[in-house]
């Protein structure tokens, strides 16, 4: 644990780059260790700071104890919403324990973007006290929609964390890395995600910042995302 903690921080110091799209294939919005027992609904928007747009929707559903499913709809709109572009993800989630999983998830372009991917997911949450936790996600993507044309697997992990305000709050500081193999010199990005969540009864609402600690010849944009998510 500790030798993951610090290989994460030495790479975060040595360089940064832009949030890489393996990050939106999720079917929940970006890595979640909440176990979801009843069926959920969710809805959201993100900006990127120009005429770009995407409008995530999404649907969980627990098929026993330790098993979950779920789908997800990108609506991107760009090009002052002229132009649209759709891809879904579709996943499933398996506990191990009440502090870990496995996830597969499916993407697919529905319309402009045909290009596919898959990816495995290995996630767990370790409580260093009663209010703070550290939650890890370990990464691996295949064909062309996650690993580009050059590459062959892409893989990635992810640091969250967290300090819990009673049951209500929390706050989260995402550490994000990624990486391909076949292109490695051109594809290593990080990025430093803030985000702050609220429990309201069965509503939670939670807000996404992207620092966008980059380097110029990649992706550089920045996005701030508001997402809604209701158990029914």
């Amino acid at each position: 644990m500790k030798r993951l903690v610090a290989l994460l921080l030495a790479l975060l110091a040595s360089s940064a780059f832009a949030l890489d799209p393996i990050w939106n294939m999720h079917y929940t919005f970006g890595p979640d260790s909440k176990h979801t027992t009843k069926f959920n609904l969710g809805a959201g928007v993100k900006s990127y700071f120009n005429n770009n747009i995407l409008i995530p929707i999404n649907f969980i559903g627990s098929v026993s104890k330790d098993f979950e499913i779920g789908g997800k709809l990108d609506v991107y709109t760009y090009d002052e919403m002229k132009h649209s572009q759709l891809t879904f993800d579709v996943g499933g989630k398996y506990y191990l324990n009440s502090t870990s999983f496995l996830e597969v998830d499916g993407y697919f372009g529905l319309n402009r973007n045909n290009a596919s991917a898959v990816v495995a997911t290995y996630g767990f949450e370790k409580f260093i006290a009663k209010n703070f936790s550290s939650f890890y996600e370990l990464r691996a993507g295949f064909l062309d929609g996650v690993t580009g044309e050059d590459g062959y697997v892409k893989f990635s992990s992810s640091m969250i964390p967290t300090l819990y305000f009673g049951k209500p709050f929390r706050t989260m500081i995402e550490i994000i890395m990624s990486e391909s193999v076949g292109n490695l010199q051109d594809d290593f990005m990080i990025d430093i995600i803030p985000k702050f969540e609220l429990s309201l009864g069965s509503i939670r609402l939670r807000l996404d910042f992207d620092l966008g600690i980059m380097q110029e010849k990649n992706n550089d944009q920045k996005t701030i995302a508001l997402y809604a998510m209701m158990a029914l």
